[in-house]
């Protein structure tokens, strides 16, 4: 009768005692629970570090560079695709014209004032010529050499409309030929049409420019997590560098 009573009240004892000992055992330090095999592994190294931070910086700034170059052949990519008929170009006023504009005219290509050239990259010939009548309007023709002749003898172009100063160096050496070589004047407000270039063709600009956006975009956010600072256990921060 008496077992089971006194039985109870030993395991009452032990009970409060184990949670008494345990109410009164002291907080472990936060220090204790951190792995010391952790703490003894060697820091990641500050030179490659520095030099990851300095390659995303300048992909940075050369993506935000290239689409700056870009601006106008995604601007023209976006133009109205039905083309401004200027009519004859004899009748062409240059003050009207506007430059990034997809735009139809007529004329008499100037034969004896041509000029071909090449780019290495594209591996695409080119034949730039005034339009007979005049000395402001300027055409480039895309052409391989069974098609010159052609070109040259047809009177109707449509395509990009720009001025020799948005082209910079590009046409360097074409203006240079055409002025000292064939005493065609051109200055940088002369006008070029690209023929045969609608702004739908200008679609590998707005693609280029949206890659070049990702590229800041997903940099911007890396530099910014590194230098975020970082939560740990006891309300601290640490710095992500």
């Amino acid at each position: 009768m008496l077992r089971p009573n006194l039985f109870g009240y030993r395991v009452s004892v032990t009970v409060v005692t184990q949670a008494k000992h345990t109410a009164e055992a002291p907080a472990r330090p936060m220090a204790e629970e951190v792995d010391p095999e952790l703490l003894a592994l060697p820091a990641p190294p500050r030179g490659r570090r520095l030099a990851a931070m300095t390659v995303m910086a300048l992909t940075v700034v050369a993506s935000v560079a290239l689409v700056g170059s870009l601006r106008a052949d995604i601007a023209y990519f976006f133009a109205p695709a039905t083309a401004s008929d200027l009519g004859e170009v004899t009748g062409v006023d240059p003050a009207g014209l506007v430059p990034n504009s997809f735009v139809r005219i007529e004329g008499t290509p100037s034969a004896a004032h041509t000029v071909r050239y090449g780019r290495p990259l594209s591996g695409t010939t080119y034949t730039v010529f005034p339009l007979a009548g005049q000395r402001d309007v300027f055409v480039q023709v895309a052409l391989d050499d069974a098609a010159e002749e052609r070109d040259l003898a047809r009177r109707e172009f449509s395509g990009r409309l720009v001025t020799f100063g948005q082209l910079g160096g590009r046409f360097a050496e074409v203006r240079t030929y055409l002025g000292e070589t064939m005493g065609v004047p051109v200055s940088s407000e002369s006008f070029l049409i690209l023929a045969d270039e609608p702004p739908g063709s200008y679609g590998w600009a707005l693609a280029l420019g949206v890659l070049c956006g990702l590229f800041v975009l997903v940099n911007l956010l890396l530099l910014l997590r590194w230098f975020r600072p970082l939560g740990s256990g006891d309300g601290s921060t640490v710095q992500g560098v």
